[in-house]
């Protein structure tokens, strides 16, 4: 409602400034409040701020940036934003991005919409060839993606040599979603203990603002340690990994 109001006010100002200028004998009669209505357009223009109009229902009317779409992705459900917060309005936006422009974050974040159903036919293979691309791409929460299908065998061969590689690139990458996965599938056997020092500089370093993964970090943090020589902790906790 608050938007369709704003929108009206718009149109009001606009309605009001197209007053055609007085002519001859209507001039007098009508000057006053043809400046009347010119100040009441001016002033409705002046008090509209285009750039945050948002609904009653909290919903964003500005299209998503680079920036506020990777925070979507990292900070909340994609879906939950997208679908029931925005209620799809800016889908054909993510999809241009994505297929036209192919920036790594809405490339991902199409595959997931596609994958899910979210505004869209869902479609399995075609959301799979857009996450594959960003993670391709460099984008670090499409490898997170990519090696959690690889092995847990969704959508594809289960392929652990193919999850390692994509988790340790998202964890060097900085995503600290990725080095939780890290030392995760360390602890769990994957990898080499070449990699146990590494892992754990990342993850000392990482800090979290969930309850969960805070525990979590504590709790692979003290299952490497079990492999690490003290020297080599204290080195890691002195100093912090530039990448």
């Amino acid at each position: 409602m608050r938007l369709n109001c704003k929108i009206s006010l718009i149109a009001l100002a606009a309605s009001l400034m197209c007053v055609s200028a007085p002519i001859s004998s209507y001039a007098a009669k009508y000057e006053v409040v043809t400046s009347t209505k010119a100040m009441v357009a001016r002033d409705t223009l002046q008090g509209i701020d285009m750039s945050s109009i948002s609904n009653s229902g909290g919903a964003s009317t500005e299209m998503y940036t680079a920036d506020r779409m990777n925070a979507i992705v990292e900070n909340t459900d994609l879906v939950s934003v997208v679908k029931d917060q925005d209620k799809c309005q800016f889908t054909s936006d993510i999809e241009d991005r994505a297929r036209l422009v192919k920036s790594p974050v809405f490339m991902y974040a199409w595959g997931v919409m596609l994958l899910n159903g979210t505004c869209v036919t869902q479609d399995r293979d075609l959301a799979i060839g857009y996450i594959r691309k960003a993670a391709d791409n460099g984008y670090a929460p499409a490898m997170v993606r990519m090696s959690q299908f690889f092995e847990r065998g969704l959508y594809m061969g289960k392929n652990m040599n193919m999850s390692e590689q994509y988790m340790h690139t998202a964890a060097a990458l900085g995503s600290k979603t990725a080095r939780l996965g890290w030392a995760d599938m360390l602890v769990r056997g994957y990898g080499t203990p070449a990699l146990y020092e590494e892992a754990y500089g990342w993850l000392y370093h990482s800090e979290y603002e969930d309850n969960y993964s805070k525990a979590k970090k504590a709790y692979l943090e003290s299952q490497l340690k079990k492999h690490l020589p003290p020297n080599v902790i204290a080195r890691n906790e002195a100093f912090e990994p530039d990448y």
